[in-house]
């Protein structure tokens, strides 16, 4: 009976949980919610820049911490890319003073936000915590995933990969300027009659 009852409530907790949320390819509902700074962010303005991470937390979630350490990790990792993560606090009135004391002393610099009547957790329609949403700069769902077990972050960093796309090199340009400088001074030089001077300043490199 109490294995009837456990499948039960499993079986109703999932029907609202994949039933209820934004789905992949979803257009992601536009919100306006304070930073810990009393800042207003607009999702609908974050995105364009980026893609966003929208990861729903409170101070009582036992595995936020954890998430949110890898949140942070990925922010600093991609951010130069252009990834945004937004992280709102559905902590209540009864909580919210946890929030910044949390947020500073786990040193987490990636915008936190406040959704103290839980307007925007309603709005996602968000039943459990932590649950992740990845936005794409078009504003569409693209990813989301409810609850965290250890190893889900790898499954959201190679998310994140696939809309960043590669990396740029760095310093392409840089490399670049010297071969342009060398071949004016070729130019200038006295030509020769085997020419080799030019065949080595042709020389390509392939900056991934």
């Amino acid at each position: 009976m109490r294995l009837q009852h456990a499948a039960l409530l499993g079986a109703l907790t999932a029907g609202l949980v994949a039933g209820s949320i934004p789905a992949a390819a979803d257009q992601a509902p536009d919100f306006t919610l304070p930073d810990l700074s009393g800042n207003s962010v607009k999702l609908s303005a974050t995105y364009p820049n980026g893609p966003v991470v929208l990861s729903f937390w409170a101070t009582w979630c036992v595995p936020c911490p954890e998430e949110m350490k890898h949140l942070q990790r990925l922010w600093e990792k991609y951010g130069e890319q252009g990834l945004q993560v937004l992280a709102p606090s559905i902590d209540g009135s009864k909580t919210v003073s946890k929030v910044r004391p949390f947020v500073m002393g786990r040193r987490f610099s990636f915008p936190v936000l406040l959704d103290t009547n839980n307007d925007v957790k309603r709005l996602y329609r968000v039943a459990v915590v932590p649950t992740i949403f990845l936005i794409d700069t078009e504003g569409n769902v693209t990813y989301h995933h409810v609850g965290y077990r250890p190893g889900d972050e790898v499954e959201l960093e190679k998310e994140i990969q696939k809309l960043l796309g590669p990396p740029k090199a760095k310093g392409a340009e840089e490399q670049q300027a010297p071969a342009a400088s060398v071949k004016e001074s070729e130019a200038d030089a006295p030509q020769s009659g085997s020419g080799a001077g030019s065949a080595a300043g042709a020389g390509s490199e392939k900056n991934d």
